[in-house]
């Protein structure tokens, strides 16, 4: 069995983050096998390094949850999707799809959810197994360092524009919040 390095979230104890190897994951026939163009560290990210989070772990698990790369192997069940083709990934790794907010569309509400970074292993290292659900194509001209950043981009997006109510943080969502503002007329 083939390892890589990550960095690796591997205890509840403040600081307990470290790079240390770990097997290159297999997929299943609904995953790819994306090999990781950029992750971006998120501010969960710091508070698990930190141990100040309030969502359960599955330690030890690796970190990075912002990510994007290229397809290096498809599962058999994969349709719309090719070996080469770019990606950027959603975060809910696992989820119900009979869990009733699935079935709404709301997925990212299912309780048992499992998101990558904390309930399965991220992106922090070089190859990573994605669910093909969870994948969106990113066009060659837009560099992985931009295209990591689709997903807090969307949550600023979701709250400015789809929710109308600006709760703006101290982190990258909250000045992306600030940033969809002006265009939604609320400047």
């Amino acid at each position: 069995m083939s390892t890589q390095p990550a960095v690796v979230n591997f205890s509840p104890e403040k600081h307990s983050v470290e790079l240390r190897d770990v097997p290159v994951p297999t997929i299943g026939p609904d995953d790819v096998l994306l090999k990781v163009g950029a992750v971006s560290v998120c501010g969960s990210d710091l508070h698990q390094w930190t141990s100040d989070h309030s969502w359960p772990v599955n330690y030890p698990v690796v970190l990075g949850h912002e990510f994007g790369g290229v397809i290096q192997e498809i599962g058999a069940n994969v349709v719309g999707g090719k070996t080469g083709d770019r990606a950027v990934s959603e975060t809910a790794a696992v989820i119900d799809v009979n869990n009733p907010m699935s079935r709404a569309g709301l997925y990212n509400l299912d309780p048992t959810r499992k998101g990558f970074g904390y309930g399965v292993n991220g992106a922090m290292t070089r190859f990573v197994r994605v669910p093909s659900r969870c994948l969106h194509r990113v066009p060659h001209n837009l560099s992985f360092e931009i295209a990591c950043v689709t997903e807090p981009c969307c949550v600023a997006y979701n709250a400015v524009v789809n929710n109308g109510s600006i709760k703006p943080g101290a982190g990258r969502s909250g000045n992306v919040c600030c940033g969809c503002s002006a265009p939604a007329g609320s400047m």
